[in-house]
């Protein structure tokens, strides 16, 4: 038996020193993604639109911990500061090889009462700023003969939700073109794949949304196997593996984080009455 046995530590695994650009990376599962990347010594670039104290707070817990960070401000609803973004980051700190399109909004409308500009704004934001942004990365990912596109999915897309239309539609989107970019861009080394979450432990700006989740998702919990909301670490980790030199044979994947909870067709919950149209 051969002593010559793979061994693998975090910056041994191809992460170390590649430039990550991380929508929406300044909280929750972003937040987590870029500090998980950083300790596995990839410079996190933690993109923002409006809020950039905590977006700067990542940063500098990234840099406290001995590590590089950078900020980049974009409307990811503008195409043209997508790209414009994408070249900034470039400039001052090198070609982007991991682009993880975390960043959405999640607007709760009844189905008559969603609007065109809520409809254009969600599926702006959720789905067509990962392609430009895909589309800007690609050139240098393609040259290199390496890159990571991971994409941000959810549960929700798989079930369908009550006065979600617009969202739910947005990340199936984002499981189609997750796919097709996978195909098209696989011969040059690079990977894309989208990581689903489940039901997991956030601090969400409208809990209002969200019936339930003032004792944890109580009845929600009772569909998943594991009885538990998942942790932003634990979806971090997931990003970890796919933009690792790990998953080099992983592409046009959809790898969920749900605790065994299954994308099902059902019934709407009972968390959301019925009411009027």
């Amino acid at each position: 038996m051969s002593n010559n046995l793979p061994r693998f530590d975090e910056k041994s695994c191809g992460v170390a020193g590649r430039v990550a650009l991380i929508t929406g990376g300044g909280r929750n599962i972003g937040r987590a993604v870029a500090l998980t990347l950083a300790g596995a010594g990839a410079l996190p670039v933690i993109m923002y639109n409006e809020d950039a104290k905590t977006a700067q707070g990542v940063v500098d817990e990234v840099i406290a911990a001995g590590g590089r960070a950078g900020l980049c401000q974009a409307d990811l609803a503008d195409v043209a500061q997508c790209q414009a973004a994408v070249k900034k980051v470039a400039a001052e700190f090198g070609d982007i090889d991991i682009l993880i399109n975390n960043a959405a909004v999640r607007p709760h409308s009844k189905i008559s009462q969603i609007s065109l500009e809520e409809w254009d704004r969600v599926l702006s934001v959720n789905l067509r700023a990962p392609f430009f942004l895909s589309q800007a990365v690609l050139p240098a990912m393609v040259r290199k003969k390496w890159g990571r596109i991971i994409n941000m999915g959810g549960s929700d897309g798989y079930n369908g939700k009550p006065r979600r239309a617009h969202g739910v539609s947005s990340k199936m989107g984002l499981v189609g073109l997750t796919r097709a970019l996978a195909n098209e861009v696989a011969q040059f080394g690079v990977t894309v794949n989208i990581v689903v979450p489940g039901t997991i432990d956030t601090q969400r700006p409208h809990p209002e949304w969200y019936p339930g989740v003032e004792n944890g998702f109580a009845a929600r919990m009772t569909r998943v196997a594991m009885g538990r909301q998942g942790q932003s670490q634990e979806v971090a980790n997931a990003c970890l593996f796919l933009a690792s030199d790990l998953a080099t044979y992983t592409t046009g994947q959809e790898m969920f984080v749900s605790g065994g909870s299954a994308p099902i067709v059902r019934q709407p919950e009972e968390e959301y009455p019925a009411d009027q149209f």
